[in-house]
């Protein structure tokens, strides 16, 4: 304890006797600037980086630039020292007459950071190899700060986006700068996880996202774990536009929307059978390569009454097929009814026209 009070009294008496020293930091891509406090705006001014001179300017204003890899970005306004977009690199002991600066270059990323729902990201809080303090993460609504400049966020979901916040604190545990990280989640993919329906209606299968994917997607289809005997559309980019390609798909079982896609990616099957049954997977691939997917189950519910076909083991369902948005037994019984009412109409008037004639007939034998 005595040999480190010493040590600080010893370093602020040296600061207070030749001048000004100051810790520095500044985030990578800025601008930072270095005044020379114990310089003549009107005199002759000498810019170091670890002893390597930067710039440095005469009596009459000319600059002389040096032999350092900062001295191109460099300038010097009276007494101060400008450095434009800061890089690691930049990092050291800028000394002018008896000020002295330490400047740390930091840097923090999330790497992804358009992260897809289920998969990894890396945060990465980059300081100089020298620097001393301590670096901890957390989030807005974290009360901990978790110690360490890289950290691995697996299986990311929407808890985990937003913004994610570095903390760097010196020796004393004071904290001298923070970086903010943005994470965005893409995802989960979402189904309505089960649709019921019964033979020979349609069935919706949706299939969607949260929110339009910021990631640009590539493809992605759907497909049947049970069977293959339906083609479905897979999705096509075109520029910015995603669409449904019709190529090759079922289009008597299969509809879809052929308008450009950004979150919704439903399919509708025609005419559901009792074989149409089962789980039906929904995929998206992004840029990349990587894919999200999700599941659903569809269950077909025979109608009561509905005969069963023993020689094929299925349902005979065609009296049940919606034609303008009424089953089909419907129209045929409307038929029937109105091919009995005409007979009967018809009927009726032979019969009043006979019995008219028989009269008339009658009438003149009487004569």
């Amino acid at each position: 304890m005595f040999r480190s009070k010493n040590i600080l009294w010893i370093t602020f008496a040296f600061c207070i006797t030749t001048g000004s020293c100051e810790d520095v930091y500044r985030q990578s891509g800025t601008e930072v600037k270095m005044d020379c406090l114990g310089a003549d705006p009107n005199g002759e001014i000498e810019w170091k980086l670890n002893d390597v001179l930067v710039l440095a300017k005469s009596k009459r204003g000319q600059e002389r630039r040096g032999s350092s890899h900062v001295a191109q970005r460099a300038r010097i306004e009276r007494t101060t020292l400008k450095i434009t977009a800061v890089k690691s690199e930049d990092s050291g002991v800028y000394t002018c007459k008896t000020d002295k600066h330490t400047l740390y270059v930091v840097s923090a990323h999330a790497n992804p950071s358009l992260v897809l729902h289920s998969t990894d990201t890396n945060l990465n809080c980059e300081v100089p190899k020298d620097f001393k303090g301590t670096i901890c993460w957390s989030t807005k609504d974290s009360k901990s700060c978790k110690q360490n400049k890289n950290m691995i966020v697996k299986s990311v979901t929407s808890d985990n986006a937003g913004l994610w916040t570095c903390h760097i604190k010196n020796e004393k545990g004071d904290q001298v700068f923070k970086l903010d990280v943005t994470i965005t989640v893409v995802g989960p993919l979402n189904t309505a996880g089960e649709v019921t329906t019964y033979e020979g209606d349609p069935a919706e299968l949706p299939c969607f996202l949260p929110a339009p994917s910021r990631l640009p997607i590539t493809g992605g289809s759907w497909t049947h774990e049970n069977t293959s005997d339906i083609s479905f559309p897979a999705l096509m980019r075109t520029g910015s536009v995603v669409k449904w390609n019709s190529t090759g798909v079922s289009a008597d079982k299969v509809t879809f929307s052929d308008e450009p896609l950004n979150k919704h990616f439903n399919v509708t099957l025609k005419r559901v059978k009792d074989d149409d049954a089962g789980v039906y997977v929904c995929s998206l691939v992004f840029e990349g390569g990587k894919s999200l997917s999700a599941k659903l189950t569809l269950k077909v519910l025979k109608r009561e009454g509905a005969a069963s076909d023993n020689t094929s083991g299925g349902s005979d369902t065609t009296w049940y097929m919606p034609v303008y948005g009424v089953q089909l037994w419907v129209w045929v019984a409307v038929a029937l009814s109105a091919v009995v009412l005409v007979g009967l109409v018809v009927i009726t008037v032979l019969i009043h026209r006979r019995n008219k004639r028989m009269k008339v007939r009658g009438k003149k034998r009487s004569e």
